[in-house]
């Protein structure tokens, strides 16, 4: 029997794909019977991480620790096809002790441009590709073979929200907040991405909580919580202000064209906006059960999101409703859709005569068709939903849980369940 096999080429590069936040790439990933073509050991450190991909490797970020000790946080880079190590760089060491140990925060890059004005000693416009990491401790830059570069401080304080915060990396700058609540007040931070010196710094006196950073066509986009919240929008290159709205923000902002999804919660109210990024004023709203880590893809037209047990698609000029997935299969509340070609993942808990020997369903991720939503393939994912988001590339999806990364791709051949193609 012949088939194609997965060539791993394809780059994902942060979570959400894109800075942009649309959580939608042009590959095509995995359907029909599911199955795990190799599995990895990481760290147990909470939360887990997005992998990330370019040049048929998976990079990843985890930590080594516990409560009341020493904390190691580490990349390591393995390859796409086999799952074999290739090296693991600690990037920061800490005894920071909360709830969570590090941010979902990996971002790969194929080239990094430098602009005119900061050449300057520099022996190349364009750069190796590169790997930067968001800890608590600031941002660090690797190449891709593990060497660390520079670290540049950027201190989280108090609690660690948001647990997903990937920079911003465009136009030759590394883009970051400086999360958590804090004194004094919060600012955005854009360094070098060659040497992580600091090139601009925006300073908020009323604005408190900052959340996970997008950006499109130049400008930045801060959603803020707690105190005046809202969101602010800077110029990528220098960090001035070009616009800023008094909303109810209550997650990540995905752009796509002219228009922004912003999750929103008013009292005990959520909901997901369409806002126009020219006008500012709001096209429709959908109210929705959700949380504020989960997000919004979109791709082609449709918006996609997690609500009440089910993925939810809608169309993005109108909000109609496309279609829905779930209750049964029961999705993740925490889940942030992610789209490869024609088809959407999703992580839920199977119908319950699909419940494993100890009475505990685990959860299945679950390939969908994104004209309607029909089940194109599944496989057993995780005993939990604590997952991080997909990765996905020609033929192979990427998910981290909170000990293990696992790789899946199509099955050409199965019995009772069983592939006998691996």
């Amino acid at each position: 029997m012949s088939y194609d096999r997965p060539t791993y080429e394809g780059t994902w590069s942060r979570r959400g794909y894109d800075d942009a936040q649309t959580g939608s790439s042009p590959a095509t990933g995995p359907t029909g019977d599911l199955y795990v073509s190799w599995r990895a050991d990481v760290f147990e450190g909470y939360p887990p991480t997005s992998p990330v991909v370019a040049d048929e490797t998976v990079y990843h970020l985890h930590t080594r620790g516990g409560r009341d000790t020493q904390h190691d946080t580490v990349v390591s880079a393995f390859d796409a096809a086999t799952g074999e190590e290739r090296w693991q760089t600690t990037v920061s060491t800490t005894d920071f002790d909360k709830h969570a140990y590090h941010h979902d925060s990996l971002v790969v890059t194929r080239t990094r441009s430098v602009p005119a004005s900061r050449r300057a000693g520099l022996d190349d416009a364009v750069s190796d590709d590169c790997i930067y990491a968001r800890t608590f401790e600031g941002i660090h830059a690797l190449s891709t073979d593990g060497e660390l570069l520079w670290t540049h401080p950027v201190p989280t304080t108090g609690e660690p929200h948001p647990l997903a915060a990937p920079p911003i990396v465009s136009g030759g700058l590394v883009v970051t907040a400086t999360y958590g609540e804090r004194t004094p007040p919060a600012a955005v931070v854009a360094v070098d991405a060659e040497t992580g010196d600091i090139v601009w710094r925006a300073g908020f006196d009323d604005r408190r909580i900052p959340w996970t950073l997008s950006a499109a066509d130049g400008t930045v986009y801060v959603p803020f919580f707690d105190g005046d919240s809202g969101l602010v929008v800077l110029d990528l290159e220098t960090g001035v202000e070009d616009w800023a709205v008094s909303l109810p923000v209550d997650g990540p902002v995905t752009v796509s064209g002219d228009t922004l999804l912003v999750p929103l919660r008013e009292d005990e109210t959520e909901s997901i906006a369409a806002v126009d990024r020219n006008t500012r004023e709001i096209r429709w709203q959908k109210s929705v059960g959700r949380r504020t880590d989960s997000g919004v893809a979109v791709a082609d037209d449709l918006v996609y999101y997690c609500t009440n047990a089910m993925l939810t698609a809608r169309r993005l000029d109108t909000g109609e409703l496309a279609w829905s997935f779930g209750p049964e299969p029961h999705v993740s509340f925490s889940w942030t859709p992610v789209v490869a070609g024609t088809t959407v993942y999703a992580l839920a808990e199977p119908p319950s005569e699909d419940s494993s020997d100890d009475g505990s369903p685990p959860y299945y991720l679950y390939a969908l068709d994104t004209a309607n939503g029909e089940v194109r393939g599944r496989a057993p994912a995780l005993e939990h939903g604590m997952a991080s988001s997909l990765a996905v590339v020609d033929g192979a999806v990427y998910l981290a849980g909170r000990d293990e990364l696992r790789c899946y791709e199509s099955c050409a051949f199965s019995v009772r369940g069983r592939c006998l193609v691996e």
